[in-house]
């Protein structure tokens, strides 16, 4: 390795000639070749330099590292009586010689870090690359976030790309983990910028000042046109109910004006009003222990229990209690008191909430949550279709139909009543995109015929088996037979009845052989090509 990291000191070197040195060509003694500067040796250390990015480097190597240094008419430089490098070359350089000294340990102390470093050196010369292709793409890079805000991020991703491709950015999602090799954002933006891509979307959520709220953050990076500005957007979300806050008031739509660059209209709302605005509900159920929500929002707290309500228009609250996959809940209608304390009591009783999703036309496939739907990920059901619900609150689905473009799907889910979605699904006029949808049917066909195969070859493997060990057994009783017709003995009825019988059971083995065979070999190349088909 410490070869490989001369030769290529060596090459940066002598990229440009410089006038201090005499135009020579190196060989090392590992047979690699190159042109550099040679300035002289002195104590057994060959001086080469150049010129880098506007200044003269200078580099030290051992005279036993190289083979041969010769100039331009063949005279051996290398053998040649030492002198001191680089002072002979320029009589007027005195004043610069502490400086060029400085730059020459600098870089003497680099060049030997790098030669013990190897795995670091070799990293620079990887071409890194991801599986989605970002030329000429707006790419949408996963936000970097903390376990706990896996769910919340995925929520955000889906709905913000939804706002972008709405505002005419047909934003592409990439995960943050095709960028193992970065450890930075700035990393990411360098090599989609370096690659390609039209603009990217790269953000984080992380914690705000209060604990009970996350900072969501993001920058819009232009790369195809360089006049265009960068535009960086951030908010702040509730903790506690995260989506629901992004979702009033249009503030995920305002973030997703700020990454556009547009104005965000500020509304100017008096603080005394908004402060009268809060109020308060305690609820109490019975039994004791229900969850308790709000239409739009997962649970906020278990009954009896006091919470805020900034809406002082009517508010519809929700309480369940769940057992077993069996639900007992309740709803009621209220409308809270500015500035005071609302107060509610509730009676569980057994419910069966339900889902039912429409889509026109029918026959889409629903895939539940966020996660990037693959070949091998399994509907849930195909519309129209009807689900009991066992954890009300907000639910995401996917729904996707060939020929149409996918939808994601965030409902709320009442614990007490049947909640009915209808979907209009929008027909696809890009090619591109519908032959991609199209290859994805094909290789979502392929994988269910494969594993279809490898199931069935079960059966047949276990019955060839099965008739592959019979036929041993009767070639084993068959065989002891012989053994008893080969002893001296006198024929007679028996001994024929004996050797009937065995050349029965060897017809009876030669039968199950070949079933079993047949049966075996049948299963096996069933096996063979199902696993061909699914991997």
């Amino acid at each position: 390795m410490k070869k490989i990291l001369l030769t290529f000191a060596l090459f940066w070197v002598s990229v440009i000639w410089a006038e201090e040195g005499i135009p020579s060509h190196v060989e090392l003694v590992t047979g690699a070749k190159q042109d550099a500067q040679f300035l002289g040796v002195k104590n057994d250390t060959v001086s080469l330099g150049g010129t880098i990015q506007g200044k003269f480097t200078v580099i030290r190597i051992h005279k036993d590292r190289f083979k041969s240094i010769v100039d331009d008419q063949g005279n051996d430089l290398l053998n040649q009586p030492q002198a001191a490098p680089a002072e002979a070359s320029a009589p007027d350089s005195a004043a610069q010689e502490p400086a060029i000294q400085d730059s020459t340990i600098q870089d003497t102390v680099a060049l030997d870090s790098t030669l013990q470093d190897s795995t670091q050196a070799d990293s620079l010369t990887v071409e890194h690359s991801i599986e989605t292709p970002v030329e000429g793409q707006h790419i949408f890079v996963s936000f970097e976030r903390r376990n706990s805000e896996s769910a919340l991020a995925e929520q955000l991703e889906n709905l913000i790309i939804r706002l972008l491709k709405e505002s005419g950015t047909p934003a592409i999602f990439v995960n943050r983990q095709e960028f193992d090799f970065c450890n930075d954002a700035v990393c990411i933006k360098d090599f989609l910028k370096k690659h390609g891509a039209a603009s990217a979307y790269i953000g984080r959520i992380t914690s705000a000042r209060t604990p009970d709220s996350v900072m969501v953050q993001m920058s819009h990076f232009q790369f195809s046109d360089s006049a265009k500005t960068d535009y960086v957007a951030q908010t702040s979300l509730s903790a506690i109910k995260s989506l629901s806050d992004a979702l009033s008031k249009d503030k995920l739509r305002g973030f997703v004006l700020q990454l556009q660059g547009e104005k965000v209209p500020i509304q100017n709302v008096p603080v005394q009003h908004a402060a009268n605005n809060k109020s308060y509900l305690h609820v109490e159920t019975n039994p004791e222990g229900a969850n308790i929500m709000t239409r739009g929002n997962d649970d906020i707290c278990k009954s009896p229990c006091t919470f805020i309500i900034d809406d002082s228009s009517k508010t519809e609250v929700y309480a369940y209690w769940s057992v077993d996959r069996q639900m007992w809940g309740a709803k009621a209608a209220i409308k809270p008191i500015p500035g005071d304390t609302a107060k509610i009591s509730l009676k569980l009783k057994r419910v069966k909430p339900e889902l039912l999703i429409h889509t026109i036309p029918e026959g889409a496939s629903i895939f539940g949550g966020t996660t990037p739907v693959t070949k091998k990920t399994k509907p849930i059901g195909s519309t129209p279709n009807k689900y009991s619900i066992y954890e009300p609150g907000l639910s995401t689905f996917q729904i996707r139909k060939i020929g149409y473009r996918d939808t994601v799907l965030t409902v709320f889910t009442p614990p007490t009543e049947l909640t009915n979605v209808e979907i209009n699904l929008t027909p696809i006029s890009d090619k591109q995109e519908l032959v991609a949808q199209q290859e994805w049917q094909h290789e979502r066909k392929k994988d269910f015929i494969g594993r279809t195969l490898m199931g069935s070859s079960v059966a047949p493997i276990l019955l060839g088996t099965l008739f592959i060990y019979l036929a041993n057994i009767d070639y084993e009783d068959a065989d002891k037979i012989k053994q008893e017709l080969d002893r001296p003995a006198a024929g007679g009825e028996n001994f024929q009845a004996r050797a009937a019988e065995n050349r029965d059971l060897v017809d009876k083995g030669d039968k199950k052989m070949t079933v079993g065979g047949a049966l075996l070999g049948t299963g096996i190349v069933l096996l063979g090509v199902g696993f061909v088909l699914t991997f």
